[in-house]
């Protein structure tokens, strides 16, 4: 089966949005960040309306710590992903990857790279790309949109008999 396409900035947000949901302890640190998060800004917003000392030297670490989570959970995504297009000049180049029995064959007009199935550490799927896990921190963002319904079906499958067969961890969906 052989997947042409062209990554953009969304396709690296989606994957990281999958890398973040990797495993089990990574999903619930990242549903235990967003419930702090509302949890200090809620806390933020309480003692600014009806604390009984609103100076702000008192309130300052208070909204620095609002604004640094702001920034980690909804900001920075989309950094990393802006950074990945613009920085790369690879990373926005067609891409043509065959999978096959051996593993995945990526083409582009800089690069030639192959990597095994047994390679793979893990993956997971978001809403608009698959997310391979060539090691524990990166990721190789596949769009959804450049397959057919059936290749998607083809993907599945052949990740189940991988599964089975490496021991791989499922799929997060």
């Amino acid at each position: 089966m052989e997947i042409s396409y062209q990554l953009t900035e969304d396709d690296y947000r989606q994957g990281y949005k999958a890398f973040r949901q990797r495993t089990t302890y990574s999903l619930w640190r990242t549903r235990m960040a967003f419930a702090s998060f509302f949890l200090i800004l809620a806390v933020a917003l309480l003692i600014s309306i009806f604390g009984p000392d609103k100076s702000f030297p008192n309130l300052a670490l208070l909204w620095v710590l609002v604004a640094l989570s702001t920034w980690c959970l909804w900001y920075a995504p989309h950094r990393v992903a802006r950074k990945m297009i613009t920085g790369s000049p690879s990373a926005s180049l067609p891409y043509t990857v065959n999978v096959s029995e051996d593993g995945l064959h990526f083409r582009t007009s800089a690069s030639d790279s192959r990597l095994m199935w047994s390679l793979i550490t893990g993956w997971a799927e978001a809403d608009r790309v698959f997310a391979l896990f060539p090691s524990p921190i990166s990721f190789l963002p596949i769009p959804k949109r450049a397959m057919s319904r059936v290749s998607c079906e083809l993907f599945y499958s052949r990740r189940s008999q991988l599964e089975n067969s490496f021991r791989l961890p499922p799929a997060r969906r």
